[in-house]
């Protein structure tokens, strides 16, 4: 092969090289910032929902965990806050979609009316007011509602009318507040709401769930995620199943969730917010503001609107001996593969 043949070879590959670089960094780019880490199963849900609509567009997705369930310490989250505005300065996401509340409080709030980035939220309990994000022009996203008259619904069909009274507990976590706002303000009736308990440490939850035993008749569960280990501000979290575990075998009231994780760690039922949808409805806003050159202060906010029916066979057959449980919803959580034996 002559020396002209290589060369023209060679030219032809520097081309080439070239134009791929060109047209890789020409793609929009979209950073997934997750508030948790995917350990948790709401986090890997959700990025089933954003890839079925991401994988069928050309863009350059990366994805960023913040890990702020298992570490809840407020230096930790400053930290990763930090981490994660440094890396979208560096690498420049043209959409930023910011999952769950943390996300917005330590990273996406700091980009609120940048001219070069658009903020989609995602799985928010608290308003858009809490970021800055009404005053927005390059802002929407998905607000993370419970259906309450789904559950009222669920439990009115479920529970006989002696046995009526519901109560409520979960962590103390920043997300459990703004929870617990929207279950003492809703309107439970003929379901008789006897109260709501947030608790600190693993101690105190045991003593809420004893205790419960002989004031009420079933448990809302919501998170349980940041019980600490002991009073010690900076002692660890309790792992999850591990408290779940202590509950199932401890407890013998029926119970409900809002969120499927619950199942998946043993409880009983969820009707739970579908982190599918969440996933999904950000995935096209994101597809909206790029393809069509749409700015987000054009797209309205939305609120979730599905659920998810989990069950667990075991822990129903425990405690359903005298309740009523229509057959459909059985069917609806095996036909979406979220039945547990």
């Amino acid at each position: 092969m002559n020396k002209a043949t290589l060369s023209a070879i060679g030219l032809f590959l520097i081309t080439l090289v070239s134009f791929w670089i060109v047209q890789n960094m020409s793609k929009p780019r979209i950073l997934v910032l997750h508030s948790y880490y995917t350990d948790f199963s709401w986090v890997n849900d959700i990025n089933i929902g954003l890839e079925r609509i991401l994988e069928k567009q050309a863009y350059k997705v990366r994805y960023h965990y913040m890990d702020t369930k298992r570490h809840t310490g407020e230096a930790f989250k400053q930290r990763a806050g930090a981490t994660a505005r440094d890396m979208i300065d560096n690498w420049q996401p043209d959409v930023i979609i910011a999952v769950d509340d943390n996300a917005q409080a330590y990273v996406s709030r700091y980009y609120v009316n940048h001219p070069d980035v658009t903020i989609i939220f995602t799985g928010v309990n608290k308003e858009e007011s809490t970021y800055g994000y009404d005053k927005g022009n390059n802002v929407t996203g998905v607000l993370e509602r419970i259906n309450y008259d789904a559950v009222k619904g669920v439990l009115l069909q479920m529970l006989p009318e002696n046995k009526r009274r519901i109560f409520h507990i979960s962590d103390a976590s920043p997300t459990s507040e703004g929870i617990h706002t929207e279950i003492d303000s809703f309107d439970w009736s003929p379901l008789n709401f006897i109260e709501s308990v947030q608790c600190q440490t693993f101690d105190d939850w045991k003593k809420v769930i004893k205790e419960a035993e002989t004031k009420t008749d079933f448990i809302l569960y919501t998170h349980y995620h940041t019980l600490r280990q002991s009073d010690d501000p900076e002692a660890p979290n309790m792992k999850p199943k591990e408290v779940m575990d202590w509950t199932v075998a401890n407890s013998s009231l029926p119970g409900v969730s809002f969120w499927g994780f619950y199942v998946e760690d043993g409880g009983m039922m969820a009707v739970a917010l579908s982190p599918y949808e969440q996933g999904e409805l950000a995935a096209e806003m994101a597809v909206d503001v790029i393809e069509n050159q749409r700015p987000a202060s054009t797209i309205p906010v939305k609120t979730s609107r599905l659920f998810v029916m989990y069950m667990r066979d075991s822990a129903i057959q425990k405690r359903m001996k005298d309740l009523n449980l229509p057959l459909i919803y059985e069917a609806f959580s095996r036909a979406t593969d979220n039945h547990y034996p």
